[in-house]
């Protein structure tokens, strides 16, 4: 956003496509999409808009709400949001999230949660992949960062000076992941994407070529096959996996986004990516596209055939499908810091690592 914004701001209720259209100039998270609101079952969806003195709008946010029974009082939630530009943001956070306040009190809400999607620190992989082989990673805090966000810093002050809460440490039990594990597309060749990569995982790659993997994406038809492995995978690494109905809600509001529009590449999309060997699939991931974002939210393998690595062919198509488009980063979303060596979601954060990220 270069234009200035004038004057006070406003917050009221917009479309969903005035939601979209502005999530997508300031780059907003797909969490944020009408999308994402219809996918959670149970959840009441405002798409508020954010104006300034001469009626521009100027950011965007969805508001998921929940009644609380006996209460008549709602919990409100913005995931990873709202959608606004937090460097103007961070010079007056007065300015922009008191009229969100003033909403959410006047539709009473008791407790309002933020997600706001500012990058606060960045760190290099091979420290955090050495703190993890060597010691199990037990924390961010000893680690140095590669980035540092000033911009974040101020926002941090702010909401502490202001009352309000952090929630949780730096892990994903509280909600969306604190902590994204992203590798950077923007200007990057195949091959350099390959650099990027260990070299097990460059192995890995060539490994399925020579098996004669096969990746593929789908639509809700994929949900199936996508679910046997995601609960076997489940089964495998000791976590307690969503049920179906979560991943039907989530594919058929992701698929009608672009339904009966006409659009042959809609504006938030989701797909099942499918490795396969002759016909027997070996992996699948949820994936959703918004933007210039990448995004890969689930996945699942089996343990058959293993050697033909179908894992990491289909991150790998998946990355490079990802590249053609014009986005500008894979996200691997996120990850729990508190890992011993041993446990299975230690390979998984070296498995998205080793990717690039």
């Amino acid at each position: 956003m270069t234009a200035p914004v004038a004057g006070p701001l406003t917050v009221r209720e917009i479309s969903a496509d005035e939601a979209v259209d502005t999530l997508l100039e300031l780059g907003g998270s797909f969490l944020q999409t009408p999308a994402w609101g219809r996918a959670k079952q149970g959840w009441r969806r405002t798409h508020l808009g954010w104006f300034d003195a001469t009626g521009a709008r100027v950011g965007a946010g969805l508001v998921l709400s929940r009644t609380i029974p006996r209460l008549s009082r709602s919990y409100a939630y913005l995931p990873e949001g709202p959608g606004l530009p937090w460097d103007v943001v961070a010079s007056d956070p007065d300015r922009w999230l008191e009229p969100l306040v003033a909403w959410a009190k006047g539709h009473k809400a008791f407790a309002l949660r933020l997600g706001y999607p500012v990058v606060s620190r960045i760190w290099d992989r091979e420290p955090v992949k050495k703190q993890v082989v060597e010691n199990g990673l037990l924390s961010f805090k000893a680690l140095p960062t590669a980035v540092d966000n000033p911009t974040a810093r101020t926002l941090e002050a702010w909401l502490d000076r202001n009352g309000w809460l952090p929630l949780g440490a730096d892990g994903v039990a509280v909600g969306q992941p604190r902590l994204l594990c992203i590798v950077d597309l923007r200007g990057r060749t195949e091959a350099e994407l390959l650099k990027g990569m260990n070299q097990q995982w460059r192995r890995n790659v060539k490994k399925a070529e020579k098996a004669g993997v096969q990746v593929r994406a789908v639509g809700p038809e994929g949900l199936d096959t996508f679910h046997e492995l995601y609960v076997e995978s489940a089964q495998r690494d000791n976590f307690l996996p969503r049920p179906k109905a979560y991943f039907d809600a989530m594919a058929r509001a992701f698929d009608s986004e672009g339904a009966g529009t006409g659009d042959a590449a809609p504006r938030v999309s989701a797909r099942f990516y499918e490795a396969h060997v002759d016909g027997d699939v070996l992996a699948s991931a949820l994936m959703i596209r918004f933007g210039r974002t990448f995004s890969y939210l689930y996945g699942g393998s089996t343990e058959r055939n293993r050697d033909a690595r179908a894992s990491n062919a289909l991150q790998w198509q998946a990355m490079r499908d990802a590249a053609a488009a014009g986005c500008e980063a894979y996200d691997f979303r996120g990850f729990n810091t508190s890992l011993g060596a041993t446990s299975p979601l230690t390979g998984l954060l070296l498995f998205k690592l080793g990717a690039g990220a």
